[in-house]
C-alpha cells in the first residue's frame, strides 16, 4: 500500500505538467495528443486518490495500527470500492474540467459524488463480503476523507497556478471596493494569465473590512489612505470596483489617483449594467458620467418583462442615441420581435449589427424609412402589428432648427402625428413619445415643436391606444451633445468653447434615461406627461473643467476655456414643468407625472391644416404667430423674430408693389 501514495504523487505531477503544457504548447499535434490522453490520466489519478482515502479510513479507524484480518479486508474490498466510486464520480462530471479553475460548484459536485457513492459502497460490501470483519465506521470516515482529499488536491492545483502567476512580473494594482464586484475582478485577475495586473490589496471605506483577506488579498485601508498605500506598495494601477458609487465618491477617488499619478479604471455604474453582472471585462476608463451625482436606477424588472416579453416593439429613430439604447434595453427582455425604424441606413446597420452580436436573441427587423413617408409607415405596421411603439425620431439641435424652422415643424410635428395616427389605427397598445425639457416654456423652435407634438398625441387619446410622453433633459454622450465636442477639442489641444459661464443644464446618462423611459411606459392610463428626475442642474463650465482633468490636463493652463455667447434659441437654464402643470409623484422615485390636459381631436386637425398651409407658403411670421397661439408660453428667440420681420416686410412689399407699383428700394 506504500506505493499507492507514490503513484498518486506521480500522477499529480503528470497532470500538473500537462495542464501547464497545454498553454506552453508545441503546436496543434501536442495539444491533440494531450486532449486524447488527459481523461485517462485524470481517471488514474482519481483512482489513486480514492485508494488513498479508502486505505487511510482503515488506518484512522485502528489508530494507524492496521493488522490482519482488517488489512486483508481492505485489500480485498478495494477493487469493489473503485468499481463503485469511479462511475459515480464520472457521472457527476469529475473527470472533466480544468482543475486550475476549480470553484465552489466543483466542490459541491465532489460532496454529491461522495454522498451518493456511500450507500452503494455499503450495499456492495454487504452483498459481496459481509460485515463480519468489516469495520462499519469506515462507511462514514471514507466519504469524509474523499471530500477532503479529492477537493483539497484540486484546490491545491488552483492555488499553485495562482501563486505562480502572481510571482510573474506584473504591475502592482490596488482594487478600490472590497465588495462583490471587487471580489469578482480579483478572481478574474488571478485566473486569467493574460491580464498583466498583480492585485496587492483592497481599499475600502468600511472599517469592519480592514485586515480581512478576500480571495487571499488583504484589505489594506480606506480611500483616504490611497496616496500612502500607492507609494508603499509601488502601485501603478487602480481598479475602481464600486458600481454603486455616487458622483461625489468617484470625484474624491479620482482626485487622489491623480495626485499620485497612477492609471485608473472603473466599472460602469449599476444604471449601465441592467443585469447586475460585473467582471474585469467591464472595466474601462473613467468617463464624465461616472462623476455625476446620480443614484442607481432601480427598475421593476418583472413588470417591464411582462410588458415586452414575446411582444412586437417598434422604435423610430432606432439608430440615434436614445433610440439605439432603447433597442438594447428592450432586447434584454426577450421581445418576440424588435422593429428598428430609421432613415439613416448607416446608424441602423450599426445597432442591428451590435444586437446581432449580443446575448439577446430577439427577432430584429431593421427597416429603412422616414416618419414623413405615410405609405412606408402603414406598410411596416401592417406587416408586423406592433403592440408597443417608442417614438424617438426627431430633430433636436436647437441652433440648427432656428435656421430650419419649417423642417423642424415638418419632422417633429407632422412626423410625430403620422406615427401616432397610424399606431392608433393599427390598434397599438402603447405609444410613448420621447419629449424634451426644452418643451417647457420653450424659447426655440425645437422646444415648441416638441410641445406641439405632446399636445397632438393628447388629442389622439380617445380609443384603446395609450398615448404618453416622457420628458427629460440632456443625455451625456448623445449625438450633438457638448461632451463629444469637448473631447475632440481636448484631443486636438484646442480651447474649449462654452456659450456662457452661467449656462446650466440637466444631465443624465443614456442608459439611465432609456431605463426610466421603459419604466414609465408601464405606468399611467394615457394622456400623461412623465417627467424624469434629472437631479440638480450642472454648470456646463464645471463639466468642461472636470473633463479636462480626466484627460490628465489642467484647465486654463493646458486647455483654455473660451466663452462665445448664447447661440440662437438657447437659454441659460432649462425647466421640466410649466407653472400651471400639477406635478405628482409616481410609484417610482425618479419618475413624476403631469396631467397632460384635454385637447380635442378636432382642434388637432385644425392646427395641422393651418400649419401645413403655413409651411407650404414658407411664411416665418405666420408660423411664429401660429406656434404662439398653440403654445402661449412660447417666447421666440430674437433670431427667429428677425427672420419673421424680414419675411413679413418682404411679403408686404410684394403685395404693395402688385397693388400700387410702389418700390421699397
Amino acid at each position: 500500500m506504500i506505493t499507492v501514495p507514490l503513484l498518486s504523487l506521480a500522477l499529480f505531477g503528470m497532470i500538473m505538467g500537462t495542464e501547464g503544457g497545454w498553454h506552453r504548447g508545441s503546436g496543434a499535434l501536442a495539444q491533440a495528443h494531450f486532449l486524447y490522453h488527459r481523461k485517462y490520466a485524470i481517471a488514474l489519478f482519481q483512482a489513486a486518490l480514492l485508494t488513498v482515502t479508502y486505505y487511510c479510513s482503515f488506518l484512522l479507524r485502528f489508530d494507524f495500527k492496521l493488522i490482519d484480518p482488517y488489512r486483508t479486508t481492505c485489500m480485498v474490498t478495494l477493487p469493489l470500492i473503485l468499481l463503485i466510486k469511479l462511475p459515480v464520480f464520472y457521472y457527476f462530471g469529475l473527470f472533466s474540467g480544468w482543475w486550475r479553475y476549480v470553484g465552489m460548484s466543483d466542490l459541491l459536485d465532489i460532496v454529491k459524488a461522495a454522498s451518493a457513492s456511500a450507500p452503494l459502497v455499503c450495499a456492495g460490501v454487504y452483498v459481496l463480503h459481509g460485515f463480519g470483519d468489516y469495520p462499519r465506521s469506515v462507511f462514514v470516515i471514507d466519504p469524509i476523507l474523499t471530500i477532503f482529499l479529492v477537493g483539497g488536491t484540486r484546490f491545491a492545483i488552483r492555488a499553485y497556478y495562482e501563486s505562480a502567476r502572481l510571482h510573474v512580473s506584473h504591475a502592482n494594482t490596488l482594487i478600490v471596493g472590497a465588495g462583490r464586484a471587487g471580489s469578482a475582478v480579483v478572481r478574474e485577475l488571478k485566473q486569467n494569465e493574460k491580464l498583466e495586473y498583480n492585485p496587492v490589496g483592497f481599499v475600502d471605506d468600511d472599517p469592519s473590512k480592514k485586515g480581512l483577506r478576500i480571495q487571499g488579498i488583504p484589505v489594506l485601508g480606506s480611500t483616504e489612505e490611497l496616496p500612502r498605500l500607492i507609494a508603499k506598495h509601488d502601485v501603478s494601477h487602480i481598479l475602481i470596483a464600486i458600481p454603486s458609487a455616487t458622483g461625489r465618491q468617484m470625484q474624491q477617488i479620482i482626485e487622489r489617483c491623480r495626485e499620485s499619478n497612477v492609471d485608473f479604471r472603473t466599472l460602469p455604474a449599476l444604471s449601465d449594467i441592467i443585469d447586475g453582472s460585473v467582471s474585469f471585462g467591464s472595466l474601462r476608463r473613467v468617463r464624465l458620467e461616472d462623476l455625476l451625482a446620480r443614484e442607481p436606477v432601480h427598475l421593476d424588472l418583472r413588470m417591464i418583462r411582462s410588458k415586452f416579453e414575446g411582444k412586437c416593439v417598434f422604435i423610430t429613430g432606432a439608430g440615434g442615441s436614445i433610440g439605439s439604447e432603447l433597442a438594447r434595453q428592450v432586447a434584454r427582455f426577450n421581445p418576440g420581435r424588435l422593429v428598428l425604424f430609421d432613415r439613416s441606413e448607416s446608424d441602423l446597420f450599426k445597432i442591428d449589427l451590435e444586437l446581432a452580436g449580443g446575448t439577446a436573441k430577439a427577432d430584429r427587423i431593421p427597416v429603412v424609412g422616414d416618419i414623413l413617408d405615410v405609405n412606408r409607415l402603414r406598410e411596416v405596421f401592417q406587416a408586423h402589428r406592433p403592440q408597443s411603439v417608442f417614438h424617438a425620431a426627431a430633430f433636436k439641435h436647437v441652433p440648427m432648427m432656428e435656421n430650419n424652422c419649417f423642417q423642424a415643424v415638418t419632422n417633429n410635428v407632422f412626423g410625430t402625428y403620422n406615427v401616432a395616427l397610424i399606431a392608433k389605427d393599427s390598434g397599438v397598445e402603447d405609444f410613448v413619445m420621447i419629449s424634451s425639457d426644452k418643451a417647457v416654456n420653450p424659447g426655440n423652435i425645437m422646444g415648441v415643436t416638441k410641445r406641439v407634438a405632446e399636445l397632438l398625441i393628447l388629442g389622439l387619446q380617445r380609443d384603446t391606444t395609450r398615448f404618453v410622453s416622457v420628458r427629460f433633459g440632456n443625455v451625456l454622450g448623445s449625438k450633438g451633445s457638448v461632451i463629444p465636442i469637448f473631447e475632440q477639442q481636448i484631443a486636438n489641444r484646442k480651447p474649449i468653447t462654452i456659450t456662457h459661464p452661467e449656462a446650466r443644464r440637466y444631465f443624465m446618462t443614456i442608459p439611465e434615461a432609456a431605463q426610466l423611459v421603459l419604466q414609465a411606459s408601464t405606468m399611467g392610463e394615457g394622456g400623461e406627461v412623465f417627467v424624469l428626475d434629472m437631479g440638480e442642474p450642472v454648470k456646463v463650465v464645471d463639466l468642461a473643467r472636470t473633463l479636462i482633468r480626466l484627460s490628465g490636463l489642467e484647465p486654463d493652463r493646458d486647455i483654455p476655456i473660451v466663452f462665445t455667447g448664447l447661440r440662437p434659441g438657447e437659454k441659460l437654464f432649462e425647466e421640466l414643468q410649466l407653472d400651471g402643470e400639477g406635478i405628482k409623484p409616481t410609484s417610482h422615485q425618479k419618475i413624476r407625472v403631469l396631467d397632460g390636459g384635454e385637447v380635442s381631436f378636432e382642434l388637432v386637425g385644425k392646427w395641422l391644416d393651418e400649419l401645413t398651409a403655413i409651411v407650404d407658403s414658407r411664411n416665418v411670421h405666420n408660423l411664429v404667430a401660429k406656434l404662439q397661439e398653440i403654445v402661449p408660453e412660447y417666447t421666440p428667440s430674437k433670431e427667429i423674430l428677425s427672420l419673421a420681420a424680414v419675411d413679413r416686410f418682404d411679403r408686404f412689399g410684394s403685395y404693395a408693389r402688385a397693388r400700387t407699383g410702389l418700390r421699397f428700394d
